[in-house]
């Protein structure tokens, strides 16, 4: 049987907490005071979950998966956002969080999912390689980006966005799928290199600047560099497949580009002109 852990704020820390410990594999198979006794920094300072949380642990009834089976389900309450990395490096497991969460929560995942039931911080997915991500309220900067100094960012996985996200959204992003509900801030997709974005709402500006390879799907019409230069008018056949899966997440309205056409224009010209933006005609 299947044991869910609920851990719930006591009250938000004054300082920010590196909180990376906290993940399915980590407290699976762990016995309450274990648990309590999970380390956690603050600033240069050591200390434990239970400086932070009260813990409930409760046996869930149904199917497991069996890649899954010896993994506890993680439920967080509380205002988080004071809490970084959360999720960090998951391979595997679930994770909900009813409430904000700070930086770098989900970077580095590898697999499982990650469910944040309100805003995110900066660097949300950061080098994400596997898993998903599901953000119901908006997110800061360097969504599914690469850390300075790094050639490629997200590398696999799923993030989607109901919200806004900031600027840098998907820089040098190599695979994987990210969908913004709303709108997003400047440089989408910064030298992406490969992967595919869906933006609902409003763009910034330079959208795709210096992008090698990748797909951005544009919702509405804007304004693109000059680099990039108009094909054609098609009806991509990936699009149907894609759009089914995104409204089966809960992710699309179905009056979302319905009958699939779309402008396409190549770019950048400037790297080489091999990846592509779509928007879309229908609405």
């Amino acid at each position: 049987m299947k044991r869910q852990i609920t851990l719930r704020l006591k009250e938000q820390p004054s300082l920010p907490v590196e909180a990376e410990s906290i993940t399915p594999e980590n407290l699976s198979g762990k016995s309450l005071d274990q648990i309590y006794r999970l380390p956690l920094w603050s600033g240069n300072r050591e200390t434990r979950l239970t400086d932070y949380f009260e813990v409930d642990m409760a046996e869930l009834e149904g199917e497991e998966h069996p890649d899954q089976e010896s993994l506890a389900r993680i439920v967080m309450r509380g205002d988080l956002s004071r809490f970084k990395r959360l999720g960090q490096g998951m391979r595997a497991g679930e994770m909900e969080i009813h409430g904000p969460v700070g930086f770098h929560a989900g970077a580095g995942m590898e697999g499982g999912s990650l469910l944040i039931r309100g805003n995110a911080g900066d660097w949300l997915g950061a080098h994400m390689k596997g898993g998903n991500i599901i953000v119901e309220g908006s997110t800061g900067h360097f969504t599914g980006a690469a850390y300075r100094g790094k050639v490629q960012g997200m590398t696999g996985g799923t993030i989607l966005i109901k919200g806004d996200v900031g600027q840098m959204a998907g820089s040098r992003m190599r695979r994987g799928l990210m969908a913004v509900g709303g709108d997003c801030g400047d440089f989408l997709g910064f030298k992406m290199l490969a992967g595919t974005i869906i933006l609902a709402g409003r763009g910034g500006s330079w959208i795709g600047a210096n992008m090698r390879r990748g797909t951005i799907i544009l919702f509405k019409t804007m304004d693109l560099l000059p680099s990039f230069y108009y094909n054609c008018l098609y009806r991509p056949v990936f699009w149907g497949l894609l759009r089914q899966e995104l409204e089966r997440k809960g992710f699309l309205a179905t009056n979302c580009c319905p009958d699939g056409f779309f402008k396409r224009f190549s770019g950048d010209a400037q790297e080489g002109g091999r990846g592509e933006i779509l928007i879309c005609q229908s609405n």
